[in-house]
Parts: C-alpha cells; structure tokens; sequence
C-alpha cells in the first residue's frame, strides 16, 4: 500500500464590514518603409502556420523578403516594466506579438506601418511572433491617441478560440484569485523574478496571470475580492497565460482576504510556524511538485515494501476571536489504498507527540484515489473561533 496526498491549506474568514527608453518619433530613414504592398494580421499568421505546420520541417525561421507592410495599432506597451522589448498590436483580423531589437518608443494608442523586408516571423512559447524589429528603421508613427478597446470574453471562449484571440488585450468579469494567491506580491520584485498567480471564475476554471519581477506593481499586492481583469492573452506551451498592462487594470471589489495559507511554494514543510510529528515509523512529509504547484507529499511505500506509520502535520496556534465566520478548506489527492488522510482539531495540544492531547475529528471531502484533485469544501471553524486551537492532518501507512 502507498499514498500519496498533496494538501494546499488556507483558512479564510468572512469579515462584515529598466531599462533604457529612446526616444522614437521617426524612423532616421523613411524611405526604408516601402508604402506598396500591404499585408494583415490574419494573413501573417496563415503563413506561419503554413510555413511551420502545415509543410515539410523548416531548416530556419521565416523571414520576410519583400516590401509588404502591415498597419496596425499598438495595444500594450512597455511602460509599467511588465513587457519588456515588446509591444503587441492589433488590425481588424486580429494581433500579434512585436519584440523590438531595442526597448522603448511605442505607446499603446500609437497606429503605426511596419516594412516587414527582413523581420522574422516565428513562435515563443505557442506565440506567434514578429521579431528582430528596429522601430527606427522599419516602423512609421501615423498616428496616436488612437482608442484601445479590450475584448470582453469569458474563460470558456478563450479555451474555445485560443488562436484568433491570442496576444489580444482582453476583459475578464467576476473573476478572483484563488486562496493561495490573494494578498501575494504579483512577482518577487527583490530578486526580479517572475511569478504566476492564479485566477479563477465561478465554475471553477483557473488561468495564469504572470508577471515579471521588473513590473513596477511587482511588490504589489493581490486583491482578496472579486472582480475584473484586463490582460494580454498568451500562452505558454500550452498554459494560457495573462499578462496585466497596468496596475490598475485589476479591479476587484474588497473581499475576504486569507488569514493563513500553507501552500508549500517556498519549498518548507515547516516554515509559518508549522510542525511535523512521527508517533510511529520513521516516514516523513517532503515537498512535492506536480503541475506546477508544490505540495506537502508523504507515502509509506519505498523499495518494494510498506512501512508502517503514523505521522502529523500539524498548524501553528490559531486564535479566531475577532472574526464572524472563519472556514477553512484544502486541496488533497492520493493514489492506491490504506487508511485515508484524517484532519482533527485540538484545543490542548502544544508541542511534541500529539497523542498526548485531545483531537476532534473534522468530517471533510478527500481525494479518492487516482491523484484527481479534491477540494474539502468549506469547513466552518466557530465552534473553535473563541479558543486556541491547532489543526492536524494525520497519515496513516
């Protein structure tokens, strides 16, 4: 027999009540961007797939070898750090992604006609792309102010049409972020590195929104309510991923922000206070990683044989007082059979083996095998909110 359970555990409570920027105007020599010829979004795209998918393997990417031009208006730009030697741009077929050979001078609102002789056309990640672009040689600034009008769509016709909507700037309505992702700093603006934060709707489907450590909202923290969302769409082989232009374009209504969460991300069992006990054998929690996400992992099966055991996890000292209505949930999934996982309550427990005290068992729902993720529902906690109390998750091999 082994098991293999995967807890990501947050307890929420209802409360009423850079780079260098040139400056870009013209290009130094206009008459490099022939006016004939013309081309759009949709068209450039059928012949990536055309060039990539649909014939014989390429030895190297596409690149353009004619004066064809395409206009086209920027849709996101550089300015809070979150997209770096990019913009995106959008004609009336669709959008796509520019990377520039240098960063700065495009604002969103900005029409502009792009000489496509010697751009290269490829793929990122799942993104289709326009590359190697030197605004000053290939790009002409016709206009700006021009209206940037995001689309408004809902996850399932995302996944439903992925392609025509990709790199455009979109609207997302009654959308969160997920328990281990409210009040998180958007990215890890000490160390510059990025960070995905999860969303999700109604029904349950979640999305990325990843944002670069440079982002001058990095250290920012996520929104605990529910509301809209207004992003690039992109992906990442196979992930889609949202990328926010501004700060402000994350507009979500004050809402019940977590008061604990142990979602294992920083690699620690026991970090935020928390404590692993074995009563019996000598198998230990660890960290896991599946999906993307890290768990807290334990199986007591290892070299063709099973070990007996019993062994906790057990939270920091909890005290509820000052709230109306706190619930906790988790996510669990294991695999093969033997006792399930147990969660219980104690009110008298401190340290050390914890079949010295007193434990209240919590009916919750568990994964039931198959490594399929299983979400606890709400588990309300004011019978406990006027006393110290800790929560134990017990494994049994």
């Amino acid at each position: 027999m082994r098991t293999k359970i995967t807890i990501s555990f947050a307890i929420l409570f209802s409360i009423t009540f850079n780079s260098c920027k040139k400056k870009f105007d013209y290009p130094e020599n206009p008459a490099e961007t022939a006016v004939s010829g013309y081309t759009n979004i949709a068209r450039i795209k059928a012949k990536f797939n055309s060039y990539y998918n649909l014939g014989p393997t390429p030895t190297k990417v596409y690149k353009f070898d004619t004066d064809s031009n395409l206009v086209c208006t920027v849709i996101a730009d550089e300015a809070s750090g979150n997209i770096y030697k990019s913009v995106y741009v959008n004609d009336a077929t669709g959008a796509i992604k520019l990377n520039l050979t240098y960063s700065g001078g495009l604002n969103t609102g900005d029409k502009i006609r792009i000489n496509l002789n010697s751009v290269l056309l490829n793929s990122y990640g799942g993104v289709i792309q326009l590359d190697s672009i030197n605004i000053e040689k290939k790009i002409v600034k016709l206009e700006s102010g021009q209206v940037v009008n995001p689309i408004k769509v809902t996850m399932n016709q995302i996944m439903g049409n992925l392609s025509q909507l990709q790199s455009q700037v979109i609207v997302l309505d009654s959308v969160e972020f997920d328990n281990g992702n409210k009040n998180q700093p958007y990215a890890d603006a000490i160390n510059k590195a990025s960070i995905d934060r999860t969303i999700i709707n109604s029904a349950g489907i979640s999305m990325i929104v990843r944002t670069s450590g440079y982002a001058s909202f990095a250290s920012a923290l996520t929104p605990c309510g529910k509301g809209r969302i207004t992003a690039v769409l992109g992906q990442y082989n196979g992930t889609i991923q949202l990328t926010v232009r501004q700060y402000n374009e994350v507009v979500m209504s004050s809402g019940t922000c977590p008061y604990l969460i142990k979602n294992f991300n920083d690699g620690s069992i026991t970090s935020g206070g928390w404590s692993a006990f074995n009563v019996s054998g000598n198998i230990n929690w660890t960290i896991g990683t599946f999906g993307g996400k890290q768990y807290a992992n334990i199986t007591n099966y290892a070299n063709a044989t099973n070990t007996a055991c019993e062994t906790w996890l057990i939270s920091p000292s909890l005290n509820l007082s000052s709230f109306n209505n706190p619930i906790m949930s988790f996510i669990s999934a294991c695999n093969y059979t033997g006792p399930v996982l147990e969660v219980f309550i104690s009110t008298n427990y401190s340290s050390g083996n914890p079949s010295a005290a007193a434990w209240t068992p919590i009916t919750a729902s568990f994964s039931a095998g198959s490594f399929a993720w299983t979400n606890s529902g709400n588990i309300s906690l004011i019978p406990y909110k006027n006393s110290n109390f800790k929560i134990g998750f017990k494994y049994t091999g």
